[in-house]
């Protein structure tokens, strides 16, 4: 190959590169359309003043359920995650929301595998049925596609939406061992709140 050639190119090449770099940094730039937010259920102005300013998370409170202690077998596995914390989006743990029986929020848990100390955040999806009928009326769409990880429960009850999410984590994690293809937690690392 002739060295002109290689020369030519070469500094063509960067010439788009700066060109590119130059004319992106005079356009706007656009955030990309995401999924609708956050559906929780928002409170009246009014009722905003009397909620506390800081929110409460399931670190700053006792564990409300029952879970086995972590123990480790012969083969150096553990049983289940360490879990760290717990948190709605948008509604606070201790207030909960203005209608406990027509809510709909996203729900996480944070844990940690003891193992390779990997920290993973786990997302379910909320809310009673008459809070689903309320996310379609407020989010004005036609249907609403739960994801798997979604939880529907008849009224706001904390230690059920807690048990019900660490029983299916607790369930994956255990089957880490049993299916080597198959995670336990999730595949992103995600900072706590």
């Amino acid at each position: 190959m002739d060295p002109v050639k290689v020369v030519i190119f070469v500094a063509a090449f960067i010439a788009l590169l700066f060109l590119g770099r130059w004319l992106s940094s005079f356009s706007e730039s656009a955030a990309m359309p995401s999924i609708p937010g956050p559906i929780a259920s928002k409170p009246d102005p009014g009722e905003q003043s009397e909620r506390k300013t800081a929110t409460v998370v399931g670190a700053d409170l006792p564990f409300p359920i029952y879970v086995p202690d972590i123990e480790r077998d012969r083969d150096g596995k553990y049983n289940r995650p360490e879990f760290l914390n717990y948190y709605f989006e948008e509604t606070d743990l201790i207030l909960g929301p203005p209608d406990p029986t027509s809510f709909y929020d996203d729900f996480y848990l944070l844990v940690r595998d003891i193992g390779n100390n990997h920290t993973a955040l786990y997302k379910y999806f909320v809310a009673t049925p008459a809070g689903l009928q309320k996310a379609l009326a407020d989010e004005h769409l036609p249907a609403l596609c739960l994801e798997d990880q979604s939880l529907i429960i008849a009224r706001w009850d904390v230690p059920l939406i807690l048990e019900t999410v660490v029983k299916k984590v607790m369930e994956s994690y255990a089957e880490q061992g049993e299916d080597k293809k198959r995670h336990a937690l999730p595949d992103h690392d995600v900072p706590e709140k």
